[in-house]
């Protein structure tokens, strides 16, 4: 299932990605009051950066078909493998979303690039989950959280941002 957000910020994408990369703006995406959480943000060299988040939340009122996967608890690791700048400053970054003892996973890009006086944050990913029957079901059920997921870090970066 494809999953794709665009958004515009009014800052240039060195300024964007210098908080994109910083541990304090990834606790803050990834903070919740009913799980616990971790981040990290290495700087590989070379102008490579590797963000590294992971969550841990309960399942109590999700869908049956996801507590009886994984348990009373989901664990939610998302990876962004930054690149160096390219030529016109932009950045794209490898992303990965897996959920451990689930056949869920989200790859794709992130890519951040020049816009006007701005930048764009450009995120396009295939949301699979290879349960058989069920499949469909389980990503159209995920789908809207991820998707508010990633609408929830553009709020933060935009309030980090100003």
């Amino acid at each position: 299932m494809k999953i794709s957000r665009t958004t515009y910020f009014d800052a240039g994408v060195e300024d964007v990605f210098a908080v994109i990369a910083s541990e304090d703006h990834q606790r803050a995406k990834v903070a919740t009051r009913l799980g616990r959480s971790s981040a990290t943000a290495t700087d590989l060299g070379g102008g490579r950066t590797d963000v590294r988040t992971e969550r841990v939340l309960p399942t109590h009122g999700m869908p049956a078909a996801v507590s009886s996967l994984v348990g009373d608890t989901l664990t939610v690791t998302e990876e962004q493998t930054w690149r160096p700048a390219g030529p016109d400053g932009s950045r794209t970054a490898d992303l990965g979303i897996r959920v451990a003892g689930a056949p869920v996973q989200l790859r794709g890009t992130v890519t951040l690039s020049p816009a006007g006086e701005g930048s764009h944050l450009v995120v396009d990913a295939d949301l699979t989950c290879s349960v058989p029957i069920l499949g469909r079901k389980i990503e159209s059920a995920a789908k809207p959280t991820i998707e508010e997921t990633f609408d929830h870090e553009v709020r933060l970066l935009r309030e980090r941002l100003r």
